[in-house]
């Protein structure tokens, strides 16, 4: 009896022993399972981050470089201008519909550009505030450049034309006659509302 008893224990032992052996062993797959299937999704994960940020890279290159170009914006050159107007009309009325027609097609041009500087989350603080300054200013020279039409008006003349730009004035006035008398007198009214020196304006008479 106890030696069938010690076999018994003996049997039992290995079918515990082989139990336990085949639990490990089926074990073991299922942990390398579930760790394969955590980590698949974490390395696209970081894949994808790594590609966004590339995507990202890529995007905000060239919005930097746009902002670099459009930082520099040129004002619109009032010889182009006169040239584009005087090649849709001579003189007269039409001269000056196609002068201003031209001016503020320009200067819608370079309005938009400072905007795109200004909504642009890629351009730097600097570059904001000197295209918040510019557009501010362009604003300005344009409501002045109205008023100082009305004002030549209000004098007698047929009509004028003022371009202000960042180191000239060019003021262009349709008339029959136009002397020395009347390039001081406007002259003297256009310093006093810019606040530019009279060497700085030009003046062109238009019939």
């Amino acid at each position: 009896m106890l030696k069938v008893g010690e076999k018994g224990r003996v049997i039992i032992a290995l079918v515990l022993t082989f139990g336990v052996l085949a639990y490990l062993v089926q074990g073991e797959p299922k942990g390398t399972k579930t760790a394969g299937i955590d980590l698949p999704p974490e390395r696209p994960v970081q894949q994808v981050n790594q590609t966004n940020a590339g995507e990202a890279t890529k995007v905000a290159a060239p919005a930097k470089g746009q902002t670099t170009t459009n930082t520099a914006v040129t004002d619109p050159k009032a010889e182009d201008i006169l040239k584009e107007a005087s090649s849709k009309a001579e003189g007269g009325a039409a001269f000056f519909i196609e002068y201003r027609l031209e001016r503020d097609r320009q200067r819608s041009q370079q309005i938009a550009l400072l905007k795109q500087i200004i909504d642009n989350p890629n351009a730097g603080g600097e570059g904001k505030q000197e295209a918040q300054k510019r557009l501010v200013e362009l604003t300005q020279q344009m409501d002045l450049e109205m008023q100082l039409e009305k004002l030549i008006v209000a004098k007698g003349y047929k009509d004028a034309a003022v371009f202000i730009q960042p180191n000239a004035v060019n003021v262009i006035v349709m008339a029959d006659n136009f002397g020395d008398e009347d390039a001081n007198k406007i002259g003297d009214l256009v310093s006093r509302s810019t606040g530019r020196p009279r060497e700085q304006i030009s003046m062109i008479h238009k019939k």
